[in-house]
């Protein structure tokens, strides 16, 4: 007697295929972030320097701003929902408790940046401070750029070797 074996895939295959592509794009994602976030806190932020006596620092500093919302914070906070949606649906080689990591690093990241950098970037936005005052301010945005960045790249590392796994495991 002959038993038919169907030749869809089946539910645990689409789901693991399912899972491996949130994490790819969730890693994807997350990695290419970084090097926006290293590049604006290492670049952009002390070239800012130069241009703090320039009368019209705030509103340069507001329309910048404004152009960097789509490519940096909406996608941030995609990619830390997509990190929260791995926290279900994760490929098999990719430790729950790395995801974890990550997410909490991430939410961590976000709560830095609501408390302690968008006040700044809002004052640096308005007008009226002084070269020096906004020179200070420009100090204290570096300070929190170098406090995100440490938890920033420990998620981009640790994405890394996450993608190693799922590989190594798929080979």
């Amino acid at each position: 007697m002959t038993t038919s074996r169907s030749i869809l895939p089946s539910l645990d295959d689409r789901r693991a295929r399912r899972a491996a592509v949130l994490f790819t794009v969730t890693a994807s994602l997350t990695l290419a972030l970084t090097g926006v976030g290293l590049f604006e806190g290492n670049v952009v932020y002390p070239s800012w320097y130069d241009l703090a006596a320039f009368d019209g620092f705030a509103a340069y500093h507001t329309a910048f701003g404004q152009r960097l919302i789509p490519w940096l914070p909406v996608p941030l906070l995609v990619a830390t929902i997509l990190n929260g949606l791995l926290l279900r649906w994760r490929p098999p080689a990719v430790p729950r408790a790395a995801v974890l990591a990550t997410f909490i690093l991430q939410i961590g990241i976000g709560v830095m940046t609501v408390a302690l950098a968008i006040p700044l970037q809002t004052q640096l936005g308005t007008a009226g401070y002084s070269p020096a005052e906004v020179v200070e301010l420009l100090d204290q945005l570096t300070t929190v750029s170098r406090l995100r960045e440490v938890p920033g790249v420990v998620v981009a590392l640790a994405f890394v070797w996450m993608l190693h796994r799922q590989l190594r495991w798929r080979a």
